[in-house]
């Protein structure tokens, strides 16, 4: 006996449960419209069959899905109990074969298995929060870089990484820092420069810019600015001093 699939949901017709308990289709059908009449099952569908050579077209009732499951074993226990796990293996078998269809997801079968699975499963996600811990500022700082247009001087670098002019410089000549982590210093003078690693890495520019002094002569004092590598290398310092500081808290 055949179980029909519609739209990926097991069906069974009034039909076919008379092959299955070998009584006549008609005495199925009545007993069906009993059980609906008492409220046992649901008005399964009413449905035309292939028509006979006879002329005649039969018509034949369809069980569809959990509900007409369901109601297909009170029919069959109504009319033949003995029959009720034939129809169970049937609605079994067609089970098989949809799931048969679908991805199999393999899952542990004792404890251990279980707990290594857990384990695993726990350091894969600790492994993807440290990825995206890691690639946070790098993104805050290409999102910084999109708003930058070549290099650009000190106070434009301090806004663009989200500091006041005087802190931002603090933090680039602070010398309690190692100097590979500096990115200025002061001269003599006071004047600001660029320290040599930066401006070698294409991190910082610094020019001679010539100017009339107060006393009236020509002066010339270097004046650095943050290219665009710069102010993401920077925006990534801030922000892992930032995050290592809320550790600590």
């Amino acid at each position: 006996m055949n179980i029909l699939t519609q739209n990926n949901k097991q069906s069974m017709t009034s039909q076919q449960i008379a092959e299955l308990v070998e009584t006549r289709h008609s005495l199925v059908k009545q007993s069906i419209e009993r059980l609906v009449a008492k409220g046992s099952i649901s008005q399964p569908p009413l449905v035309n069959g292939i028509k006979a050579a006879n002329g005649v077209t039969p018509t034949h009732y369809v069980f569809t899905g959990e509900q007409g499951k369901r109601d297909s074993y009170v029919v069959v226990a109504q009319l033949s109990p003995e029959f009720t796990a034939a129809l169970v293996d049937r609605w079994q078998e067609l089970e098989q074969q949809v799931s048969a269809s679908q991805p199999v997801i393999a899952l542990p079968q004792d404890y251990l298995s279980a707990l290594k699975a857990l384990v695993s499963s726990e350091e894969e996600k600790q492994v993807a929060q440290a990825q995206v811990t890691e690639l946070k500022p790098k993104a805050e700082a290409l999102a910084r870089i999109s708003s930058s247009k070549g290099a650009t001087g000190i106070r434009d670098t301090a806004k663009a990484v989200g500091m006041r002019q005087n802190d931002f410089v603090a933090w680039c000549v602070d010398d309690t820092k190692p100097m590979s982590r500096r990115f200025m210093y002061r001269d003599d003078r006071g004047v600001l420069n660029a320290y040599s690693h930066r401006t070698s890495a294409g991190l910082m520019t610094q020019k001679l810019q010539s100017f009339v002094g107060h006393d009236g002569r020509d002066r010339a004092e270097p004046r650095v600015k943050f290219t665009p590598a710069g102010v993401a290398k920077i925006a990534e310092m801030l922000e892992k001093e930032r995050n290592r500081e809320a550790e600590l808290v």
